[in-house]
C-alpha cells in the first residue's frame, strides 16, 4: 500500500456560549450589551470561535512540528466559494487588547505562539457564520503495512486494518474525525478491470471498477463486525485517501 504522504485535515470552527443579558435590577429592561474579553461587541459570540488550546492542538499535531517555535502557519477556507481568503476577518480574543491576525490571498494565517497566549486560552474569533470554516494542516500520517491478501481474499477487517490505525492517529487531534458528518477516509483499490466481491452468509456485493480502474470503498460498521471474505485480486494497488462528507455520500449512492 502506498504511503499518503500529506493529509489535509479539517477542523471546523464552532460558536462559543453567548452571554445573557442581564436585567437592570427592579425591572425587566436589559443592561448594557456585554462585550467580547477584548472589547469587541457580543454579537461576535455568533460568529465561529475555536480556543486557542485547540488551535495550538491542530497546529502541532504533524509530527513535523517544534514545540518551541514562536508561531506556526495554518490555512483557513470558508465552506461558502463566494467568501475569499480576503473576507476572512480574525483576531484572538485576548483581553483589553484583540490581536488582529492577517489572513493572506492564498488564506494562510500565522498563528503566533508564546506562553501568555497558552495562559490565557484567548478564542480565535471570526467575521463569518459558524460552522462555515475549515482549518487547514499537513499531516504526516503513520507508515502503515498493506492487508495481507492470500490467494485472493482478505478478511473485511484485515483489508480495512490501515484505515483504521490512520484514523486512530487522527482521533487524537480531533475526537470527532470518522465520525457520520465529519471528513473521514476511504479506501481506493486499483484492480484494473476486475471486480471486488464480499460474499456473506446471505449473499453477496459486488463493487466494480470506475473508467480509470479505481474501487473505492467505505468502512461500514455492520460490515467491519461481520467480518467477511472480501475477493481482491493479489496484485491490487491500495491507498488510504481522506474524504469530504460530500464525498462519503456520493461514494455510498453509488
Amino acid at each position: 500500500m502506498k504511503r499518503l504522504p500529506v493529509l489535509v485535515f479539517a477542523s471546523f470552527l464552532y460558536a462559543g456560549s453567548v452571554t445573557g443579558l442581564e436585567a437592570q435590577e427592579g425591572g425587566t429592561t436589559p443592561a448594557a450589551i456585554p462585550e467580547t474579553l477584548s472589547g469587541r461587541p457580543a454579537e461576535f459570540n455568533d460568529l465561529a470561535r475555536l480556543p486557542y488550546a485547540q488551535l495550538l492542538r491542530i497546529a502541532q499535531s504533524d509530527a513535523r512540528s517544534k514545540a518551541d517555535v514562536e508561531s506556526y502557519k495554518l490555512r483557513i477556507q470558508s465552506r461558502n466559494p463566494n467568501v475569499t481568503p480576503k473576507d476572512i476577518k480574525l483576531f484572538l480574543d485576548v483581553k483589553d487588547a484583540p490581536l488582529v491576525l492577517v489572513v493572506d490571498n492564498d488564506g494562510f494565517v500565522e498563528i503566533p505562539h508564546n506562553q501568555a497566549l497558552v495562559s490565557k486560552n484567548p478564542d480565535l474569533v471570526a467575521n463569518q457564520p459558524r460552522g462555515s470554516l475549515n482549518i487547514f494542516v499537513d499531516l504526516e500520517v503513520p507508515k502503515v503495512s498493506p492487508p495481507q491478501i492470500k490467494d485472493g481474499k482478505v478478511a473485511y477487517q484485515e483489508l480495512f486494518r490501515p484505515l483504521v490505525e490512520i484514523q486512530t492517529e487522527m482521533r487524537k487531534v480531533d475526537p470527532t474525525f470518522g465520525l457520520s458528518g465529519q471528513q473521514q477516509f476511504v479506501l481506493e483499490i486499483e484492480t484494473g478491470e476486475e471486480p471486488i466481491k464480499i460474499t456473506r452468509a446471505f449473499g453477496a456485493r459486488t463493487y466494480r471498477p470506475n473508467s480509470r480502474g479505481k474501487v473505492y470503498m467505505i468502512m461500514e460498521p455492520y460490515l467491519y463486525e461481520e467480518n467477511p471474505d472480501v475477493e481482491v485480486p493479489d496484485k491490487a494497488k491500495m491507498n488510504v485517501l481522506p474524504a469530504s462528507p460530500e464525498e462519503i455520500e456520493e461514494i455510498r449512492s453509488r
